[in-house]
């Protein structure tokens, strides 16, 4: 399978990094970059062609599946070349910065009968089968997700037009999460607060907001925050009755009075999530993916609707 990569940057080179765990039959075939030095190196480094020109890339890349990785509000014509070529995809999240284009995108996506795949890797951590296991014996009552962080140092990312927003562009994994443990989510009420980011002179996006939701009948409350460069990162955390389970990237906390449990994560949701994908891909069957892009749809919109509850907070 020849995968063509568009985006050159981190996210990009930690899903190459796990690719050969992934799938040994992959081939890094193309990398796509709007600077051409920066698909270079990583051509040089996981090997393949590099191209600063999209028409070519597919063109000359003999493409079987790509992966998108760039900024937000640089999604839709990328993702609508993949799909007039049938190139079956993966594009990280968020799925853009508005709601017109991903709406377009899911509609003839679905038309095509194209495999495509959103990047909620959260959906692939192999603790969810045991965290599923609780939540049968003891239902979620609450839900609770901080996605506290010091702010990235991509330029896009602390301005809003470029990213959207931290909980549009960030907290979207764990509230995409909570959807998919709990039950769909309704936004009660969100509220941001705006000022100086650390090390940076510029910038407008909220530096903390939070939100209150409904997912199913459960009552949520999600936060996030960039100004805390040594913070304590990303948890989602479900109340059960007599029990918290803390779920991260690296396992799950069971905490039960003054017992706590702990099941560490023994492979990289990334790689889980690109291997099921390449399954996916060989079988043509867009249901066997953790997340499609109608999966990733909803809890797009709900990630645009809290954007817009904040921003009446500047």
């Amino acid at each position: 399978m020849r995968l063509g990569i568009i985006g050159a940057g981190a996210i990009a080179a930690r899903h190459l990094a796990i690719m050969p765990e992934a799938d040994p039959a992959v081939e890094i075939a193309a990398h796509l970059s709007r600077r051409l030095a920066r698909a270079e190196e990583a051509a040089a480094r996981f090997g393949g062609r590099a191209f600063d020109d999209l028409e070519a890339f597919i063109g000359e890349g003999k493409l079987d599946a790509a992966l998108v990785t760039v900024p937000p509000a640089e999604h839709g014509a990328v993702e609508r070349a993949l799909l007039a070529a049938r190139i079956p995809f993966i594009v990280e999240k968020p799925l853009g910065i508005d709601a017109a284009g991903p709406e377009e995108l899911a509609v003839a996506i679905g038309a095509a009968g194209l495999v495509v795949a959103a990047g909620y890797n959260w959906r692939a951590l192999d603790t969810l089968r045991a965290v599923r296991e609780l939540l049968a014996e003891s239902p979620a009552r609450m839900v609770l997700g901080r996605f506290h962080i010091g702010t990235p140092p991509a330029p896009w990312w602390r301005f809003e037009a470029a990213s959207g927003g931290q909980m549009l562009e960030q907290a979207c994994h764990l509230i995409d999460l909570a959807r998919y443990l709990v039950g769909e989510g309704r936004l009660i009420g969100a509220a941001g607060s705006f000022g100086p980011l650390p090390g940076f002179a510029d910038g407008d996006i909220a530096g903390a907001s939070a939100a209150l939701l409904q997912f199913g009948e459960v009552p949520g409350v999600i936060t996030a925050t960039s100004l805390l460069p040594n913070g304590p990162g990303a948890e989602l955390r479900l109340i059960c009755l007599g029990r918290e389970i803390v779920i991260t990237l690296a396992g799950i906390e069971i905490i039960e009075g003054p017992e706590r449990r702990r099941l560490e994560s023994r492979s990289s949701s990334y790689m889980r999530q690109n291997r099921r994908f390449f399954g996916a891909v060989r079988s043509g069957r867009a249901d066997d993916l953790f997340s499609s892009y109608a999966d990733a749809l909803p809890t797009h919109r709900l990630c645009l609707e809290i954007r817009s509850a904040i921003q009446p907070n500047r």
